[in-house]
């Protein structure tokens, strides 16, 4: 896709993202850079320039943008215009006769002929049962529902490049929570090994804290893993080099909670996939004017002017030309097809119901299926607060066991229960942040807030 396409969806789409990424309430952890240590970075990687370098280069939007042009140019003036013609043809032949008499005798004659034909033609349609016009709004309509597919393609690709930009924020939050238990798990087994070495503890301890240190290892390389193969998502949908060394430090921050009854309102409007719908059902109406259009007489006009040349040895003239103009109108009316025309007609009806009726039962799922997402946001929301109070009383519980095992006074269990009650607070406080944010951005997406619609 041309640069200056993807700039004017930039433009348009960058209120948005900053919306999306910079909202007023923060409810986030402290974000690192992953494994810093073995990747050299090429660049910290924004919201707005993850979806710019997007548009420019992915393949899904090239394509769609490919068969946008191919609609544009099906729109024309080719139903109302004439159509003209030119029209040569030269031929030369040669005919070598021989004839055999009963005698043995041998007649041979010759013959030479050249002909050339040339013409110019025209043929209009001056009507045909408003044919031409119902032809023409169709092209416009097709056009419309392929700048809604355009669309609709844009916007997917705006989200999936969200949901995989904050997922990877996510994930390094929990590769640093990870990271932080592996230490905690370092720790306790160190001291157990300390007490086993020195006979005052037996030695299930110190192996079962290397069990524990072991499983927490293996956990933080799983998570890194699961970074690394979304960062090659991401990089992917950017049409970038996979072995990229990019990195993204940000934070999630919800947007003030969203209004259900304006999202209703807008998504009514301005779901893409609705006003697709729409332009098909259209479509759907034309198809219909198309087919009645059959039923009504036609007028042609055609004129032309023609110049022929002959030039024979069998024609005693030393050749034969003509040359001259002809027009004329052509008016016919259809009288019996055999019932085509009415079982067309009847068709056509009837798929035009079907549209209205998909494009109905599309409002009423579109409804429901923001009305249940809106709750998981709002549910989402209300987690946040809570798992952070959570998350924040597991950490001062983890760091008062800590003391207690230091001191003798709390078993390896007790404190391994201590240890993974943090670790679950705090990776349902990430959950809630991620699917809180990943809900509101699909919640502008069905509103069809991604981007104006003028910006089509």
């Amino acid at each position: 896709m041309k640069k200056r396409k993807a700039n004017r969806f930039l433009a348009t789409l960058l209120g948005f993202i900053l919306l999306v990424s910079n909202s007023t309430l923060f409810a986030s952890i402290n974000v690192n850079n992953f494994d810093r240590t073995s990747n050299k970075s090429d660049g910290l990687l924004t919201l707005e320039e993850c979806v710019s370098r997007a548009l420019e280069a992915n393949y899904s939007v090239v394509i769609s943008n490919n068969n946008l042009e191919i609609a544009k140019n099906n729109v024309n003036l080719e139903p109302f215009l004439p159509i003209v013609s030119a029209s040569s043809r030269f031929s030369d032949n040669r005919l070598e006769q021989r004839s055999y008499t009963t005698q043995g005798n041998i007649d041979k004659s010759s013959n030479r002929g050249t002909s050339a034909i040339n013409g110019l033609n025209v043929g209009w349609t001056l009507f045909n049962g408003f044919y031409m016009f119902a032809s023409r709004e169709k092209q416009e309509e097709l056009l419309a529902q392929g700048e809604y597919n355009f669309r609709s393609i844009v916007e997917n690709l705006v989200v999936n490049i969200s949901s995989i930009y904050f997922r990877i924020i996510s994930l390094q939050n929990q590769v640093e929570l990870l990271t932080e238990l592996v230490a905690i798990s370092k720790t306790r087994y160190n001291q157990a090994l300390v007490r086993y070495n020195i006979g005052s503890d037996s030695g299930l301890e110190y192996k079962q804290a290397k069990i524990y240190l072991n499983s927490d290892s293996s956990s933080l390389m799983l998570q890194k893993e699961n970074l690394k193969n979304a960062y090659i998502d991401l990089f992917k949908m950017m049409n970038i080099p996979l072995d990229s060394r990019h990195s993204i430090n940000d934070t999630i921050i919800p947007e003030t909670q969203l209004q259900l009854d304006r999202l209703i309102e807008l998504a009514a409007i301005n779901n893409t996939g609705l006003n697709s719908m729409r332009a098909g059902e259209k479509i759907a109406e034309l198809d219909t004017k198309i087919a009645k259009s059959y039923k009504y007489p036609t007028l042609d006009f055609s004129a032309g002017y023609n110049y022929n040349l002959n030039r024979s040895q069998l024609i005693p003239a030393k050749f034969n030309e003509s040359n001259g103009f002809n027009w004329g109108f052509t008016f016919s009316i259809p009288i019996f097809r055999g019932g085509e025309l009415n079982r067309r007609v009847k068709n056509a009806s009837l798929s035009k119901e079907n549209a209205t009726l998909s494009l109905l039962q599309a409002e009423q799922e579109l409804e429901s299926e923001l009305r249940k997402l809106y709750n998981l946001y709002s549910n989402n929301l209300k987690s946040i607060g809570f798992e952070e109070e959570n998350r924040e009383s597991a950490f001062l519980n983890l760091e008062a066991a800590m003391e207690k095992y230091k001191l003798g006074s709390l078993s390896g269990i007790e404190f391994r229960d201590y240890q993974i009650s943090y670790m679950l607070a705090s990776d349902r406080k990430l959950k809630a942040l991620y699917e809180a944010k990943l809900s509101e951005i699909t919640l502008h997406l069905m509103a069809g807030e991604l981007f104006p619609v003028s910006s089509l």
